[in-house]
């Protein structure tokens, strides 16, 4: 195949701005109504009266609610789209403010360790509502080990059904609101790059340098948030990521690069940036960097519904090949972002799912000289009709941002 790392461009279609939020905890904004109505939409199509779900990350995507070192909880939607939260007691204000349930309704008591089996005081709040009690037909779906059974129990005169399923294939789509968290979140592990980009000096240590960045994309939040990823120099970038390979101590040399692979999640969702860093001038560093952006891009181009991740994944891998000879390419090309950092859909061989427009995706091509170095490259894209829109532009004018300079002349000597 002829490898084009070059495709034309086109403008993305226009969006409209993302509402600003003050810097920390996410104020209360409706959510958009497209993942209920789906749901609700299966409700129906299943003949249920209501979903009862447990876990954060469906609480979250359902209800808006996600709160650091929070409780367990559980989210009831009606066939009608009502929801009802049900959280700590201690947390019942907060949810009030700031989730876009209907109604928030407590559980459990005042303080905090006390009670050593939350869920034996979160279900039965949960299986005495009104629209559980009076439900015949309830789909349950459970983050939550052993909420499920012990729910069966509380709930036992109604018809329990599986709603994993549904609610795996409605987090495929990403609704108006939760694009603009994820994006909030990437805009974080760019910020966290741009510190990487000062750090890699010569001498510095790989931890000291992933250190730098953490705190970046911490401070830039103004609260505490969820923070991993990869950040490997020169021969050790080769061996690609942990567990092979983990930061350490080792200092960083001129003419290397340092692969900064860094994830971040802020107020429940995540992003996902990779980098390639070149040390004090690194031409060849540079220039496979360069590359694997084109690389990107082309393949971006691509995310259109009706593409698959084996498809995409198959080009990927051969343009790579034929770029860099004798590189090694031993990692996915991609992978869904959203509640979690590593998703479906994926860009593998084995991926056959469809892309719909809406579905979020890192794409992430690489390559690697065992003994030598290695290079990675990371955006995010929204599918589109017209192809991947990059989450930057997608919020153009929002103040995300941008990828560091990556002129090799910008490192000064230790």
């Amino acid at each position: 195949m002829r490898c084009s790392t070059h495709p034309a461009t086109s403008a993305p279609p226009p969006r409209p701005p993302p509402t600003r939020r003050p810097k920390g905890e996410m104020s209360a904004i409706p959510l958009h109504p497209t993942r209920i109505e789906r749901l609700t939409a299966w409700l129906g199509e299943a003949r249920l009266d209501c979903a009862v779900v447990f876990g954060a990350d469906h609480v979250n995507h359902l209800a808006g609610y996600s709160r650091y070192f929070g409780g367990p909880a559980a989210v009831v939607v009606g066939d009608d789209g009502s929801r009802t939260l049900v959280v700590a007691l201690d947390e019942a204000p907060i949810a009030t403010e700031i989730s876009s349930a209907d109604e928030v309704v407590p559980y459990g008591v005042r303080g905090f360790g006390l009670d050593l089996d939350p869920l034996g005081s979160l279900i039965p709040v949960v299986a005495g509502l009104d629209v559980v009690a009076t439900s015949h037909r309830i789909g349950v779906a459970s983050e939550l080990p052993g909420a499920e059974e012990r729910f069966a129990l509380a709930a036992a005169s109604a018809e329990l059904a599986s709603a994993a399923g549904a609610l795996a294939r409605i987090r495929l789509r990403k609704d108006a609101d939760e694009l603009e968290r994820i994006a909030a979140a990437y805009g974080l592990c760019w910020t966290a790059q741009a510190a990487v980009a000062e750090a890699s000096v010569p001498g510095a240590t790989e931890i000291g340098i992933f250190s730098a960045g953490e705190a970046a994309a911490t401070l830039a939040a103004g609260t505490p948030i969820e923070f991993v990823g990869d950040l490997l120099s020169g021969p050790n970038a080769a061996e690609v990521c942990g567990p092979i390979r983990i930061p350490g101590t080792r200092p960083v040399a001129a003419g290397e690069g340092v692969v900064a692979d860094l994830v971040a999640r802020l107020n429940g969702y995540w992003g996902d940036t990779a980098e390639t860093h070149p040390v004090s001038g690194a031409p060849e560093v540079v220039a496979a960097r360069e590359a694997l952006y084109g690389i990107l891009k082309a393949t971006a181009a691509k995310l259109v519904p009706g593409a698959t991740g084996r498809d995409l994944f198959a080009e990927l891998n051969a343009c790579i090949r034929e770029t860099f000879p004798g590189g090694e390419f031993p990692h996915h090309g991609g992978h869904g972002v959203g509640l979690g950092s590593f998703e479906d859909p994926h860009v593998i061989p084995a991926d056959e799912t469809p892309l719909e427009a809406g579905m979020v995706l890192a794409i992430e091509p690489g390559v690697y000289f065992p003994g030598r170095y290695g290079a990675r490259v990371e955006e995010i894209f929204v599918v589109t009709e017209g192809g991947g829109v990059e989450l930057r532009e997608a919020f153009a004018g929002s103040g995300l941002p941008a990828r560091p300079d990556l002129d090799p002349s910008r490192s000064v000597d230790a």
